[in-house]
């Protein structure tokens, strides 16, 4: 009789929360459509957005539906209480914001562990080195890493074991900022209610 339980019966184990010394914030434009958005239950003071974005905007905003590839969902939290005024199907406009913790981590490819960016979401990232800051790419965005000066790079790099061209982890955090919203063609085009 084995010690212990089979893999197929025993239930999964909580992931420790990421904390070490480099923090990153991360903060891009994003277009997309509305999926819902409602208030916080729990605080009535902030709201939550889903919104279907185009993974790679370089090449367009828009994305195809029946290409599961071209697109990812954001579930982030406003602030800016955007989510009173915005109805589902319509398109809005603002700033994604992404914060977290990087750890070293031995996994050797830039990628997501869910299929939506959501709190708690498990981004894996490569990093590149500058003179005077970091870079990690994280495949749906770039954050870059600044320091006062090189000696404090290589201290902090060195302290967390971070090389040109290691991988990191982090369990993200996601806001957004909403500016602008309406129909798809109005905030493609940057018009639409403010």
């Amino acid at each position: 009789m084995p010690l212990w339980p089979c893999p197929a019966i025993a239930g999964p184990v909580a992931r420790k929360p990421i904390q070490t010394s480099i923090d990153f914030e991360a903060r891009f434009p994003v277009k997309g459509r509305v999926l819902w958005a409602v208030m916080c239950d729990h605080c009535e003071a902030e709201g939550e957005f889903r919104i279907r974005m185009a993974r790679d905007p370089t090449k367009g905003w828009d994305y195809r539906l029946d290409d599961k590839a071209s697109f990812v969902d954001v579930h982030a939290v406003d602030a800016s209480k955007s989510y009173d005024k915005v109805r589902a199907g319509e398109w809005v406009a603002g700033r994604l914001i992404v914060f977290g913790s990087l750890k070293k981590v031995w996994k050797g490819e830039v990628a997501m562990d869910r299929p939506v960016l959501e709190d708690g979401t498990r981004l894996t990232g490569e990093v590149s080195l500058g003179g005077q800051h970091a870079q990690v790419d994280f495949g749906l965005f770039k954050a870059f890493l600044r320091f006062e000066n090189a000696a404090q790079m290589q201290r902090v790099l060195k302290y967390e074991g971070i090389r040109d061209g290691a991988f990191v982890a982090t369990d993200a955090q996601v806001d957004i900022q909403v500016d602008r919203w309406g129909r798809k063609d109005e905030v493609l085009r940057d018009k639409g209610r403010r």
